[in-house]
């Protein structure tokens, strides 16, 4: 732990206290009634800490420090420091008149400065003898040296003095600053502990002088009023006089620009005519190529409907046949399904079985009656003849039947003539019918063919393709002209600046010959105005000085005393230096020979005429220096005009070169507009007539269903007649078939009735056989079995013979149908496939060929538009021939070269010809009216000397291009220029020395989070419940306004004034904000008067205290927190706090323990309680009270209590009454 442990005075304070020697180890208290010297120890402590005699507290009229405190050569004041390791001594002792300042390493000891005889050595050397080997250190003569070493800011520092500091720390400044504010001040508020921050912050004022600013803005609105003109913004925040410059420059330029721009044209319409010639030949054989393309596809599509035509009628022949053959497959299959043919082919079958079965029946019926022949024989007559009879009458019916069905065979055979030629003669009746239906359905497909062949046209068709290629042409042609024209803009901007650069070296290099004469002649002019000074200087002080003693008190010193005043003498030889008595003259004892020495000393006369001498040259100086000056402006207007002329030609190139490009933008986007209008139109066009085309074919193809259906229903309508007449024919002939097959029933009863009744006679003949061959002896059952089974055999054979011409019909049909139902099939769908194919194959080429027509079509039309273009292009010209602008454009017409090709159209060329011509008149008109209102803001005299008045075209061109000149050569800058710099100098100066203040901000508002840290660590009094500080925005308007400038400075460091590197566009805005801030602090100094601005008024301070129930709520002052004890308590216990924060601050970084001492009035005040706990509150913190009073209250509180008491002699006697351990 390291503090101040004790303070020793001898021979000190006014003489009054020869000898005291003071323990600070603890908390310490000065008792005494007034006047015995509590305030000289006090201040006596505090500079052990601050070393500095302007801040003790001590009174102007009173003693300084100096004399008081060591009136005799043997006073001393001796500060005894603790430390860890022993102890260290201050030693304060005055040397040349002055307190100075040693160290030495050892506790104090009374044998050190006092000898045996009580006497206080009288100089430092005895002491550093009777120190003996203790460590002494050099005298410090430098209070900054000395607190450097106290607090241990060793940067600098010698080795030696390291081992005394009290603590180690480069940002000390605080402490000794707090310590020496707690003590000098009485008052706590918020300015008090303001300026207890500040000033710990740092020694020196920061201020901000306000009367300076006052001095730079006195002239500042009058300078402004003289370009007002210029910088005045309208609404929309531009300058309406620059506005309408820039009008004029426009209208002239475009003018100009229009003028040359005709003649171009016209070169160019010379050059598209004679184009038109070369091309006509050319597009009229493309025309007829065309055109014979077309015919061609055209007689191929005709070809392939006719061959597609001839082969769709022979497949569809070959699908008829066998269609109609499957249908007869299917009508027989049916019939003999109804037949049950298949039930006949089996028991046709069986005729050879059968036969073979009845002639076995047969022999063995003969072997059986073979004994009964003549029996047999007998009745096989009778049968037979029975039999013969049956067939005779069967014969002759059947005859009768086959008469009848060779008649109906006969009747069906006419019929079917008949009703043939009726069938042929309804077809020929509606073949007109049929055919027409036929050839409209054929109409329509080719009319639909012709709509798909317009559809491949329009398809392959560019809807305004003249119109489309004209806008397209053109905006190339117009990004050509902008890129030519920013090309030759970048070329006059190369050149201007190559002489500009050119210009502006010369420029500086004669501005840098004159500047190094101007600086040679300045030069000259500065040293002798500095003799000047020092002539005025000794002249001033030549009474008070020692040459006025000298001219007053010793008569002819010059040959004397002024022979070796000079300092150069010191070192001059061959002056004989000797010494010499007392009695002798003598120069400080000494004697030179000044024989060598050739001076002469001047009177005051001789250094005002000097002072005239050189005014003179001064004034011939000033005279070359103005000459110099004008010789320059002479050289500079010189180079001006040698450059003007041609930087004005680049610059005209740059005007006209732009306005091409603006000229050329505003059509590039017209045009695009209009490409863009034109391809909608023609996609809109293109889409509307395929549309159209869609349409009519959806049109045709309803068309050619309803001609389909009319055509069905012709073929249903003779379909109809003839299927009435075939079932006319089928009822006729089913009614003579019917007549035919009652006439074949009734045939067959007879026959069947005839067949019964010899039935019936052979069953008699076969009984009464049967009874006569029983009566033989004959085996009659067997030969009835044998007869019985004969007879069924015979009329399965009958069933045969009956069917065997149908099943050898339905073999035939097996064979010639049947059995090629699968392959007439097949080849019906092969047919049919086929046609499909060669449906597909006929659309395919069809199609192909439509395309193609499409496509001629759509090239003969482009081809013949293109021809009518030509057409229009030649009448146009010949009508434009006749107008009054073609005689002024007719040799640039005749004139042109490849320069001067162009791919617009010589109608268009002529309109933009006319419209040039009739666009400059408007111009003229538009310059005219832009010149007189420009000048309208101009009194006839005016600063600028403008010409007000115009008669002719002239006059205006004239006054465009001065108007021009001036606004290039940016004549308006010089004057905006110089005030611009000025207002950014101020600006700036604001910004730096407002920020200086600003800066602070942030340790004060760290500061104050500390102290309220502190109390909330450490608190001790119940009664204080809250302790807390805070800072607010200032509330002085002028430093809220110089925030607000430094702000703005800070965005735009590089932005105000003049024009430099790091500037953006919005410069100028920010400049004039900027104006605005200087007006309104000139203003505000105005209304305020106030003369500085300190960084007190950067931020207001506030207090709140909660005392018991007492809220003092936020405040600046604090008065009546409670009794007045309470009051001094919380300024007792703020001061500490200040002082513990910045002692913790200042030594973060150190490892070394340490305490200080904090000197404190008015601590009466105080309850006895409050009084110990404040000493604690301070205590907990390393810091030690001394505390004055007149009586001591509780001395048990204090470690030591000393009572100061003056003797009769009045000198002082310090008398310790308390010490406690």
């Amino acid at each position: 732990m390291r503090y101040l442990n004790k303070i020793i005075f001898l021979n000190s304070a006014d003489k009054s206290l020869p000898y005291a020697e003071v323990n600070l180890d603890g908390n310490t208290h000065f008792i005494g009634t007034q006047g015995v010297g509590k305030s000289t120890l006090l201040r006596a402590i505090l500079f052990f800490y601050n070393a500095n005699k302007q801040k003790l507290g001590i009174p102007r009229e009173k003693k300084t420090f100096d004399e008081y405190y060591f009136p005799y050569p043997n006073s001393y004041i001796v500060y005894e420091v603790k430390t860890e390791n022993g102890a260290f001594c201050v030693l304060a002792l005055k040397s040349r008149g002055r307190v100075v300042f040693r160290f030495f390493e050892a506790e104090y000891k009374q044998s050190f400065f006092i000898d045996n005889d009580g006497k206080v050595f009288e100089t430092w050397d005895k002491i550093r003898d009777n120190l003996g080997r203790i460590n002494s250190t050099k005298k410090i003569d430098s209070y900054e040296e000395y607190r450097n070493v106290l607090y241990g800011n060793n940067k600098g520092l010698s080795n030696e003095f390291r081992k005394y500091a009290l603590l180690e720390s480069r940002q000390y400044q605080n402490i000794p600053s707090t310590i020496t504010n707690v003590f000098l001040n009485t008052k706590l508020d918020a300015e008090f502990v303001k300026e207890t921050i500040i000033k710990s912050l740092n020694e020196d004022d920061i201020k901000i002088d306000l009367e300076t600013y006052k001095s730079h803005l006195r002239d500042f609105e009058t300078e402004l009023n003289d370009i007002q003109i210029w910088t005045d913004k309208n609404k929309s925040g531009q300058s309406n006089v620059e506005n309408q410059a820039e009008k004029v420059s426009k209208f002239h330029s475009a003018l100009k620009y229009l003028e040359k721009n005709k003649k171009e044209l016209a070169s160019q319409m010379g050059w598209a005519l004679n184009n038109l010639k070369e091309k006509l030949p050319h597009i009229q054989e493309r025309l007829r190529a065309d055109e014979l393309k077309k015919k061609n596809s055209e007689e191929r599509l005709k070809d392939l409907d006719r061959t597609f035509e001839k082969k769709r009628d022979e497949i569809q022949k070959q699908i008829g046949i066998f269609t109609d053959k499957l249908k007869t497959i299917k009508s027989k299959k049916e019939e003999y399904e109804i037949l049950n043919i298949i039930e006949i082919i089996k028991r046709v079958s069986k005729k050879d079985t059968l036969e073979i079965e009845k002639s076995n029946l047969s022999k063995e019926k003969d072997i059986l009656t073979s004994e009964f022949i003549e029996i047999q024989q007998r009745y096989e007559a009778l049968l037979k003849q029975y039999d013969n009879q049956f067939k005779e009458f069967e014969n002759s019916k059947l005859k009768e039947k086959n008469n009848a069905k060779s008649h109906f065979v006969d009747f069906k055979d006419e019929i079917s003539k008949q009703y043939d030629a009726i069938a042929e003669s309804i077809r020929t009746q509606h073949e007109a019918e049929l055919e027409l239906a036929q050839s409209l359905v054929k109409e329509i497909e080719n009319s639909i063919s012709l709509q798909k062949i317009s559809n491949a046209g329009v398809k392959n068709k560019r809807f305004f393709d003249r119109e489309i290629e004209a806008c397209q042409k053109e905006i190339s042609d117009l990004k050509t002209r902008i890129v030519n024209a920013d090309n030759a803009i970048i070329q006059a901007k190369k050149e201007q600046k190559n002489l500009e650069r050119e210009g502006q070296l010369e420029e500086t290099a004669i501005k840098a010959e004159s500047e190094r004469k101007i600086e040679k002649e300045t030069e000259k002019q500065s040293k002798l105005k500095s003799q000047i000074a020092d002539i005025d200087f000794k002249i001033e002080n030549s009474k008070d000085s020692l040459y006025g003693w000298l001219n007053v008190e010793m008569p002819d010193w010059q040959n004397s005393i002024g022979q070796v005043i000079d300092d150069k003498l010191l070192f001059r030889q061959g002056l004989n230096p000797q010494k010499t008595n007392e009695d002798a003259p003598n120069f400080y004892g000494i004697s030179i020979d000044l024989q060598e020495v050739d001076k002469e000393v001047k009177t005051i006369s001789d250094y005002e005429q000097d002072k005239n001498v050189l005014k003179e040259q001064i004034t011939e100086i000033q005279k070359s220096i103005s000459a110099l000056n004008a010789n320059t402006d002479k050289e500079l207007e010189n180079l001006k005009i040698k450059f003007y002329k041609k930087i004005r030609e680049q610059k005209d190139n740059v005007s006209e070169g732009e306005y091409v490009k603006n000229q050329s933008d505003n059509k590039l986007k017209a045009k695009g507009l209009e490409l863009t209008e034109w391809v909608n139109k023609a996609k809109s066009e293109k889409e509307g007539v395929l549309q159209n085309i869609d349409n009519e074919i959806n049109r045709l193809s309803e068309e050619k269903i309803k001609g389909e259906e009319k055509l069905e229903l012709v073929k249903k309508h003779i379909d109809k007649q003839l299927k009435i007449k075939q079932k006319e024919k089928e009822a006729k002939i089913k009614s003579e078939e019917l007549k035919f097959k009652g006439l074949s029933d009734e045939i067959g009863l007879q026959i069947k009735d005839f067949q019964l009744k010899i039935a019936v006679k052979i069953d008699d003949a076969k009984q009464q056989q049967k009874v006569d061959l029983n009566e033989k002896g004959a085996n009659t059952k067997r030969i009835s079995e044998i007869d019985l089974q004969m007879t069924e055999i015979d009329k399965e054979l009958s069933f045969i013979e009956n069917n065997r011409d149908k099943v050898a019909e339905y073999n035939k049909d097996k064979r010639e149908l049947f059995d090629h139902e699968a392959e007439f099939k097949s080849r019906k769908s092969n047919n049919e496939n086929l046609l499909e194919t060669e449906k597909k194959k006929y659309e395919q080429q069809k199609s192909k060929l439509i395309q193609e027509i499409g496509i001629y079509n759509a090239q003969i039309e482009t081809v013949t538009k293109a021809l009518a273009a030509i057409d229009d292009d030649f009448n146009a010209f010949e009508t434009f021939k006749n107008s009054e602008i073609f005689s002024s454009l007719e040799d640039f017409v005749n004139t042109y070269s490849e320069e001067n090709k162009s791919e617009i159209r010589v109608s268009e060329l002529i309109n933009q010809i006319n419209q040039a011509h009739y666009e400059s008149k408007d111009r003229l008109t538009d310059l005219q009216e832009a010149v007189n209102r420009f000048v309208g803001y101009f009194q006839e005299k005016n600063l600028f000397n403008f010409k007000t008045k115009f008669i002719s075209r002239d006059d205006y061109f004239d006054f465009a291009d001065n108007l021009k000149e001036f606004i290039e050569n940016n004549k308006i800058l010089e004057y905006k220029k110089r005030v611009e710099e000025r207002f950014a100098h101020i600006i700036q100066r604001i910004g730096k020395e407002t920020n200086e203040l600003i800066s602070k901000e942030g340790e004060i508002s760290q500061v104050v989070n500390e102290i309220n840290k502190d109390f909330e660590l450490r608190n001790f009094v119940g009664a204080i419940k809250k302790m807390e500080l805070r800072t607010e925005s200032s509330s002085n308007t002028i430093f809220q306004l110089l925030s607000e400038i430094s702000k703005f400075n800070a965005e735009n460091i590089f932005e105000l004034g003049s024009t430099n590197l790091f500037s953006s566009i919005g410069q100028e805005n920010k400049n004039e904000k900027a104006i605005s801030y200087l007006r309104q602090l000139s203003k505000e100094m105005t209304n305020s008067g106030l003369k500085q601005v300190l960084l007190s008024d950067s931020f207001e301070l506030q207090f709140k205290i909660v005392e018991n129930d007492n809220d003092t709520g936020w405040v600046e002052k604090l008065t009546n927190v409670g009794s007045e004890g309470t009051d001094t308590l919380v300024k007792a216990m703020i001061n500490i706090m200040l002082l513990n924060v910045f002692k913790e601050r200042s030594t973060r970084k150190s490892k070394i323990d340490f305490s200080l001492h904090c000197m404190m009035d008015e601590i009466g005040k105080l309850h006895p309680n409050n009084v110990k706990g404040i000493l604690k509150f301070a205590n907990d913190r390393n810091i030690l009270l001394i505390n004055s009073s007149p009586t001591s209250y509780n001395a048990s509180d204090y470690k030591y209590t000393y009572i100061l008491l003056k003797d009769s002699k009045n000198k002082t006697t310090v008398k310790r009454l308390v010490a406690k351990k």
